[in-house]
């Protein structure tokens, strides 16, 4: 059996896996797969008082890493506090925090404002990647992004060109979202005009975990050779739009920053579009009034065009 096999079993709970005994086995999983690369994996210890998942040794350096497998999201507590224990190690010391079960809101961008850049961030996508080309070659991509960008979490994905699609279809577009709310209802546009009978490009949606990490994140997606498109939800003054999402519109198709959540979806507030469910962001998307909104809108009807095909 694979890597990605045994993985994905984990992510199934086959063969009597229970919620209660695959962060134990994922840890077991992930140390076979350093232990194949010869990284020299070592689990759990307790130095002075406190538990670390282990470390491992890359390219002749150390760095500890913690991996988790909760039901519910990894807040920004629990990245913070193994931050902490990396701030306490030899200086130079690089920690790895693995959650495969998202990350909490703001938890990734509560990272991103640290003074000290020292922790590198993986998600569930990044060990899928990780089970087929290699733990190694997954974290090179991140710390050299970490490097070039100070970037804490980059997606592999992002980092790595673009699969031809088989056969040839319409040219895929990158979008970069801060997060599920954002993809939900773009997707749902994008099946909107398909009702309509309009032809939308294939899209590919990255999250970048935050709104501090969308020029980093489309940055990297843009030098892998992608389409890129920039969508977040942000009712703040125009003027107030951050300067870097503003250099990268440069570098990608289009950036399209508003609040679509209070002015696209007919609800009176972006509070009360929050409130929404997933299901019913992408219902409201699929029913909007496709050319109404873009005479209205402007920066609707330019997501439209960038949409079709």
């Amino acid at each position: 059996m694979t890597p990605r096999e045994e993985l994905e079993n984990l992510a199934n709970l086959q063969q009597g896996i229970t919620p209660q005994s695959r962060g134990r086995k994922f840890e077991e999983w992930l140390n076979r797969l350093l232990e194949k690369e010869g990284m020299a994996p070592r689990t759990s210890f307790r130095p002075a008082g406190e538990e670390v998942d282990g470390s491992f040794v890359h390219e002749g350096r150390f760095y500890l890493l913690e991996a988790k497998w909760w039901k519910e999201k990894v807040p920004a507590s629990a990245v913070y506090q193994f931050k902490g224990k990396v701030d306490g190690k030899l200086v130079g010391t690089i920690g790895v925090f693995i959650s495969m079960s998202e990350y909490g809101p703001d938890a990734v961008d509560a990272l991103r404002v640290g003074k000290d850049l020292n922790v590198v961030l993986f998600d569930r996508d990044d060990v899928f990647a990780a089970a087929v080309d290699g733990f190694s070659e997954v974290l090179r991509h991140k710390l050299r992004l970490a490097a070039e960008l100070g970037e804490v979490f980059v997606p592999y994905v992002a980092t790595t060109p673009p699969t031809p699609p088989t056969p040839p279809t319409n040219q895929t577009l990158t979008v970069v979202t801060e997060g599920q709310r954002d993809e939900l209802f773009i997707r749902g546009i994008a099946q909107n005009l398909a009702n309509r009978g309009i032809r939308t490009r294939d899209l590919e949606v990255i999250h970048s975990q935050g709104v501090m990490g969308l020029a980093n994140v489309a940055v990297a997606a843009a030098e892998a050779g992608r389409h890129v498109l920039i969508f977040v939800d942000f009712e703040g003054d125009p003027l107030d739009i951050p300067d870097d999402l503003l250099y990268v519109e440069g570098r990608a198709e289009g950036v399209i920053v508003g609040p679509w959540s209070a002015n696209w979806t007919g609800l009176p507030s972006r509070r009360e579009a929050k409130k929404l469910r997933p299901d019913e962001i992408f219902t409201r998307a699929t029913e909007i009034n496709i050319e109404l909104l873009q005479k209205k809108d402007g920066q609707f009807g330019r997501l439209v065009r960038i949409l079709s095909a």
